[in-house]
């Protein structure tokens, strides 16, 4: 009896998870919890900067797993070429860096340069634009550096890094 009733429980546990895998998983669920800690720890760098009479810019790199460098937005450069300098490195192969606005051309060229993995974000650079934190030329596609292996850049939900631009 105890084997029949071990063998209806496998089996439904079996059956829910089978349902549970067909449910569609949107946007938010993707992200997971690790990125959103390394995104908050950019938002903490932009929130520094904007007490110190800066932009809301800050961004992090991290590089297997651990955090590189972090950076704030300068007269002379972005917060990703600011994370990117200080973590004083040629090359970031594996790296990923979380910034909480969209990367500018500069910053975007930049982090191929440095061969970082990859770009995640929150605020758009059409918000960016629009709160007067980074002019439109800053966004001016015609000056990619197509001789670079392009990487990705994901846009991800964060409430923390939307509420910096309000």
């Amino acid at each position: 009896m105890k084997k029949v009733i071990f063998a209806v429980m496998a089996m439904a546990i079996l059956v829910s998870t089978t349902m549970m895998a067909s449910v569609e998983i949107s946007k938010r669920e993707k992200v997971s919890p690790v990125d959103e800690i390394w995104m908050d720890m950019a938002v903490t760098v932009a929130k520094v900067n904007v007490e110190e009479g800066g932009i809301p810019c800050g961004a992090v790199v991290v590089l297997n797993g651990r955090l590189q460098s972090s950076g704030q937005a300068t007269e002379k450069a972005t917060s990703i070429e600011t994370s990117i300098a200080m973590a004083k490195m040629k090359t970031l192969k594996n790296a990923k860096i979380y910034a909480v606005n969209e990367p500018t051309i500069d910053a975007y060229n930049a982090a191929c340069k440095a061969k970082v993995d990859a770009i995640y974000f929150v605020n758009t650079k059409e918000k960016v634009i629009a709160a007067g934190v980074q002019p439109a030329e800053a966004y001016d596609e015609s000056k990619i550096d197509t001789t670079l292996k392009a990487i990705p850049v994901i846009q991800m939900n964060y409430e923390d890094a939307s509420a910096l631009l309000k």
